[in-house]
């Protein structure tokens, strides 16, 4: 191992949350997010003391999650496309904190305008919302 190695797989990670401005509690358990371009579930939650805007959560950047996705290639206007195993998921809207660079709250579906997630390991049927098994991207892509 060299010296300098911080993390070995770099699969659970303690990062900086945000916390939504209006109801002052930060990502939950289970949450997709984004730091930067690098897509992550929250393992934990986070609920600040009053006054503290930011705090630590662990969040997963390696593996498989159920997560809620959308069947469409678009949200305004609203184009419906169905997902198929395999297919790219990016995720689309949502709010970005400056302090955290994290981005929460936003719809993963087929919009290749938005940032890429991972990948789908079930369909979906075009326009429906469903809790798929979702991969999560493997690279800084």
């Amino acid at each position: 191992m060299a010296a300098n190695e911080n993390l070995v797989r770099a699969e659970e990670i303690t990062m900086a949350a945000p916390v939504a401005a209006n109801s002052g509690v930060g990502p939950i358990s289970g949450d997709p997010l984004l730091f930067g371009k690098l897509a992550a579930v929250a393992e934990t939650s986070y609920t600040p003391p009053t006054g503290i805007p930011t705090g630590n959560i662990s969040a997963k950047f390696i593996g498989a999650f159920l997560l809620p996705v959308v069947a469409m290639s678009s949200l305004s206007p609203v184009v419906n496309a169905a997902i198929g195993i395999g297919d790219e998921l990016y995720a689309d809207g949502g709010a970005t904190d400056a302090t955290t660079g994290c981005t929460y709250g936003f719809t993963i579906d087929k919009n290749s305008g938005g940032t890429y997630f991972g990948n789908a390991l079930d369909a979906v049927g075009a326009g429906q919302t469903a809790t798929i098994r979702v991969r999560l991207k493997v690279s800084g892509n």
